[in-house]
């Protein structure tokens, strides 16, 4: 995994756990967690082509293009990847979901909604998906005033740059800035703004809601791709997995902070068919 955060974290639990369940024979789990340093990644990445393990799982889209770079005699699992290339050795769980589904969620949320923040990282994964979320808000006439951090020492100073009349913050699937989440949590509580991400984990820790899938889901889905290529299935057979259909994860507390009645999202949720989980 690039970095440590709760969203990643529950991604290997859940592969982990559902393949022990699914593959009968020995399994040795290697975690290595990059720790947002570039070089680290590579490192790891390296250091499991050297092992020859039987089968590596980056997590991450940015992680995922890395190690098909590096990596073409191994089988490889993308897990949380928008890949699209074919490879022999590539299988992938992609959970990208449109940025224009999430920003029309979000104005039928607050339909009075004039100004947001987006605090995104400098990711080559990130730059289009702003550019998705700039040109869904200017069809909506909503003003998005955009945020990039380089590092995660940023991400402080960004906080502090939102303009004041900001009326809501949100985040793209972003390792760097999900990893620092409770900075912005501690922002968006002082100001009684909600903070709108796009994965559960981050609403675990204090994000006011979010439009993502599950990250346990994908792990799972990964654990069912897995435990096929570990029986001899060539993972560039397998059929790409797709999450792709919104779910709504909520904090009540975090919204009650906000005195922000729940009917609005409940309401919402219920127009565009996506299903509720209320943390």
């Amino acid at each position: 995994m690039p970095i440590e955060h709760k969203a990643l974290l529950e991604i290997s639990e859940g592969f982990q756990e559902t393949l022990k369940v699914l593959y009968s024979g020995p399994i040795k789990f290697k975690v290595g967690n990059a720790q947002g340093d570039i070089n680290l990644q590579r490192a790891i990445i390296s250091q499991m082509h050297d092992a020859n393990y039987d089968l590596v799982v980056p997590i991450a889209t940015s992680v995922v293009q890395m190690t098909t770079a590096m990596i073409s005699n191994q089988s490889i699992l993308g897990l949380a990847a928008d890949v699209t290339e074919k490879k022999d050795n590539l299988a992938v769980v992609n959970d990208e979901i449109d940025k224009e589904k999430i920003i029309a969620f979000i104005h039928k949320v607050y339909p009075k909604l004039k100004n947001i923040s987006l605090v995104y990282s400098s990711s080559d994964k990130i730059f289009p998906e702003a550019a998705q979320v700039e040109t869904a808000c200017k069809h909506r006439h909503i003003k998005l005033h955009s945020l990039m951090i380089q590092n995660l020492s940023d991400l402080y100073s960004a906080s502090q740059a939102i303009p004041q009349d900001t009326e809501a913050v949100f985040i793209l699937k972003d390792c760097l800035v999900a990893s620092g989440i409770n900075t912005l949590v501690q922002l968006t509580k002082k100001r009684k703004i909600p903070l709108i991400t796009s994965d559960d984990g981050t609403v675990q820790q204090g994000a006011s809601f979010a439009v993502g899938v599950s990250e346990k889901d994908i792990g799972i889905e990964g654990a069912k791709l897995a435990a096929q290529i570990l029986q001899g299935v060539s993972p560039g057979k397998l059929s790409m997995v797709k999450l792709t259909k919104p779910t709504i994860f909520i904090n009540l507390s975090a919204l009650k902070y906000l005195d922000q009645d729940l009917a609005p999202i409940k309401s919402a949720a219920k127009a565009f068919h996506y299903p509720l989980v209320i943390k």
